[in-house]
């Protein structure tokens, strides 16, 4: 099995649409959990401005579906 990149908090991701959302978005990890991640939404397509606001700006994103864009730095 091989070995994922650990997420962390504070971690900006991509994840691909899904529920509700049309286009894929990006989003700061606020919590982690076993298998997957809750993520503020931070970029989205104007389309799916009704639907963030529904989630009140969250996902649960599966960390299968979850690509790290820009990680926390540890200096920080």
């Amino acid at each position: 099995m091989m070995a994922e990149v650990e997420i962390k908090i504070g971690d900006i991701i991509a994840a691909k649409k899904f529920g509700p959302l049309e286009h894929d978005f990006t989003g700061e990890v606020s919590k982690v959990y076993d298998n997957s991640v809750l993520v503020e939404i931070r970029d989205f397509d104007p389309a799916d401005k009704t639907a963030v606001g529904d989630m009140n700006n969250r996902a649960v994103v599966r960390k299968s579906a979850a690509k790290i864009i820009e990680a926390k730095s540890d200096e920080d």
